[in-house]
């Protein structure tokens, strides 16, 4: 059925003439002013009947006599300063959902805020501005008391339901100045913790999570409230965890942002991911800083047409950072590249990327197996989670196609045994392994306050080195006093040679396979921290802390 537009409804329904349609449409040229707003300014047709047809288009009721269709309950849930504020009329309150008056269908913003401040759905019916001015004259006047000398007196519920009204409306400011605050330290989480008597605010930057804002415990289900109606979530819903997400527009830039929400005692704990929102990353191999040896190893992985390239670490690694720099190397025209993730976390031009969506069927594996119904040449699959899309992720690389994805082992050559151990046949890892990446985030030195000190004897021991002297941040005003600043990717990098596939293809144990590493001296996760250290790069702090989880 062909769409019908308001202007053609209204020439239809002889509401305007075609010359004034014309005349509208002349002045919307010049103005850019929509054709609705016009019709109405300048007087070519009466608001009632063009909020009228406009009803009828948007599948919205028109409500003439608001007065005989309002209820108390309704006034009460809707205070008149924001009655007045809004040029809003409240109806009726049904089920968690108030119906309101208005005369503007088309600000959508209004609603949301509206939402927020009052904790229950709107939902909007159309009336004229002339009825709803009135209506509400006429509503809240029959609330207001006078005294002995005839002044308006106003009740202390009225004036307590205002002030918490004014209160909230700087909600809206306190969540947007919260993600910009984060945006702007390049933090990927923030973290709303309410607790017995205030609610803590923590930003996630280089990996650490440093405390941002406290507020007062009564403005926490305010903050809650106005982050799960951005995020689509049940605003009445405080017993049950939810995930939701929305997109924040800053600095002519799209952050997507992921919302967590978990109930405790004192109220909800909400955890925002910031998508994208790091200011700081290029993704291309040259821009990531890697070291020579490793940039060669990947640049010689990527030339191999068909085959599989795993990057493992744990969560919060850059393994998605590192995948998305490869896939920037290998998108040409003459290229398909399809991904499939969870979640998308930077969207790329000529790359074609599917969302997870587990509650509607869409998980790796089944749109893994629509990708490859899509005649790609090199596939990105987020994470290989199970069997299922281990053995489809395998299949495509023997039959073909360059496969890039992630998967959760401690090092590089224990991704083997975790692939066999899903249950996928060790010769055909080994056939279709062509690179495995191993990688690690550690924290850079702050070059304005970094100084050389002796290295403990306990220090040397753990690490197993002989270094005397390392280097340390003391800590100055351009790293807020840490001693580091900004974090850098160190990798273990091993190409599937033919005899290293052998060993894999025979399922040999994890010792064997870091024996056959040991002897053909390939370098390890250690070799490059130890290198970073060294060189002044990055800490004993956080060397152990990397070394350790590898090397136990």
């Amino acid at each position: 059925m062909k769409h019908v537009s308001l202007e053609e409804m209204l020439v239809n329904d002889k509401i305007i003439t075609q010359a004034q349609l014309e005349e509208v449409n002349l002045i919307q040229k010049e103005t850019g002013q929509a054709t609705f707003y016009i019709i109405l300014d300048h007087q070519f047709a009466k608001e009632k009947d063009v909020l009228r047809v406009l009803a009828k288009s948007l599948k919205m009721d028109f409500v003439d006599n608001l007065t005989n269709n309002t209820n108390p309950e309704a006034i009460r849930a809707f205070p008149q300063n924001l009655a007045l504020k809004y040029k809003m009329c409240p109806l009726r309150v049904s089920e968690g959902t108030l119906t309101l008056a208005t005369s503007n269908p088309f600000n959508i913003s209004a609603v949301e805020d509206l939402s927020m401040i009052i904790g229950l759905s709107i939902k909007t019916v159309l009336s004229t501005r002339v009825e709803i001015d009135s209506a509400i004259e006429r509503l809240y006047s029959k609330r207001t008391e006078k005294n002995e000398f005839g002044e308006d007196l106003i009740n202390e519920s009225d004036e307590q339901e205002n002030e918490a009204t004014v209160e909230t409306s700087s909600v809206v400011r306190m969540v947007n100045n919260l993600i910009i605050d984060a945006y702007k330290v390049n933090a990927s989480d923030i973290h709303i913790e309410p607790e017995a008597d205030y609610t803590r605010v923590r930003f996630r930057v280089d990996g650490d999570l440093t405390t941002h804002v406290d507020f007062d415990k009564d403005k926490h289900s305010l903050i809650s409230t106005r982050i799960k109606i951005l995020s689509g979530l049940n605003i009445a819903e405080k017993r049950l965890p939810q995930d939701g997400s929305f997109q924040f527009n800053h600095d002519f830039k799209k952050i997507d942002i992921r919302v967590s929400t978990l109930p405790t005692p004192y109220g909800e704990n909400i955890v925002m991911r910031l998508l994208g929102a790091d200011q700081n990353i290029e993704y291309s191999l040259t821009g990531l800083g890697i070291s020579p040896s490793t940039l060669s190893t990947i640049e010689k992985a990527i030339l191999v047409p068909h085959g599989i390239i795993l990057v493992t670490g744990p969560t919060g690694s850059g393994k998605t950072t590192t995948l998305y720099s490869i896939l920037a190397r290998l998108a040409v025209p003459t290229k398909a590249i399809k991904t499939v993730e969870d979640p998308i976390e930077r969207k790329f031009e000529g790359i074609t990327q599917v969302q997870v969506n587990q509650k509607a069927g869409l998980t790796f594996a089944a749109g893994l197996r629509s990708i490859l119904r899509q005649d790609p040449d090199i596939i990105m699959i987020g994470e290989i989670r199970d069997t299922e899309t281990a053995e489809i992720a395998i299949r495509s690389a023997i039959t073909g196609h360059l496969v890039l994805s992630t998967i959760h082992t401690n090092d590089a050559l224990s991704s083997v045994i975790r692939l066999v151990d899903m249950g996928v046949e060790p010769f055909k890892v080994g056939s279709s392994l062509v690179c495995i990446i191993a990688q690690r985030l550690v924290k850079r030195v702050c070059i304005h306050c970094k100084k050389k000190v002796e290295m403990t004897s306990t220090e040397a021991r753990l690490l197993k080195t002989d270094l005397k002297q390392v280097y340390v941040g003391e800590g100055c005003d351009k790293c807020h006093h840490t001693g580091y600043s900004g974090r850098l990717a160190v990798f273990e990098t091993i190409l599937i040679d033919h005899a290293l596939e052998d060993l894999i293809s025979k399922n040999a144990s994890l010792e064997e396979l870091r024996n056959y590493a040991k002897e053909k001296k390939i370098p390890m996760l250690r070799d490059e921290v130890m290198a970073y250290v060294q060189s002044g790069t990055t800490t004993v702090e956080e060397a152990l802390r990397i070394l350790y989880n590898v090397e136990n």
